[in-house]
């Protein structure tokens, strides 16, 4: 069985999530929602490669993969014994700027717009 370890990021992101779902839908739904997430992510321990690798759906090199859970995505490693929860983002979250700096948006597009 492997070990789960987060990181001070995965850990800030799943309290936003909290934070927000609390606002918007009070404090049972936040709860029974990161119980659900939290179980949903407990899975890796004994199914680690039940996430697919992140290079099969991006043209970026990376270590990643990425499991679905709700609307929201976790982005994680295997390392050695260990799953590493890198970051927790939702589905309307641009993940590749977040995760590798990356801009999705054309340089074009802003010269075009330069008139």
């Amino acid at each position: 069985m492997y070990l789960l370890e987060y990181t001070p990021q995965a850990l800030h992101d799943l309290q936003t999530i909290k934070a927000y779902i609390e606002e918007n839908f009070g404090m049972s739904v936040a709860s029974n929602k990161i119980k659900k997430l939290a179980s949903t992510i407990r899975q890796l321990e004994l199914f680690p490669h039940s996430g697919p690798p992140l290079r099969d759906l991006l043209a970026v090199a990376s270590d990643y993969r990425y499991l679905v859970a709700g609307p929201n995505y976790v982005f994680y490693r295997i390392e050695k014994q260990s799953i590493k929860i890198v970051r927790v983002l939702n589905e309307q979250q641009n993940f590749i700027q977040i995760l590798f700096g990356i801009s999705n948006s054309s340089d074009s597009d802003s010269y075009w717009k330069e008139s």
